[in-house]
């Protein structure tokens, strides 16, 4: 496994270093959710299943949209663990 200075494992997952620069009033999709954390959507669903991030929509399982701030939380969390 090669590594760099801006990730950080988490279990078996790498998670961005950096915290992520969305706006916290914000609305961000699964793809660019898992850019901000730099997680795979894989990955996005099981912290999601989790309950490291709630969306906004929960009873849309099918298109799920993320705060900024629940993004910025989840990875305050995760850098925790």
């Amino acid at each position: 496994m090669i590594w760099n200075n801006t990730n950080k494992l988490i279990g078996k997952h790498i998670m961005k270093e950096v915290m992520p620069t969305c706006n916290p009033n914000g609305v961000y999709s699964v793809k660019r959710t898992c850019a901000e954390l730099g997680i795979s959507h894989k990955t996005l669903h099981k912290y999601r299943n989790n309950g490291y991030i709630k969306p906004l929509n929960p009873q849309n399982i099918y298109r799920p949209k993320y705060s900024g701030q629940s993004i910025i939380d989840c990875w305050n969390l995760m850098k925790t663990i």
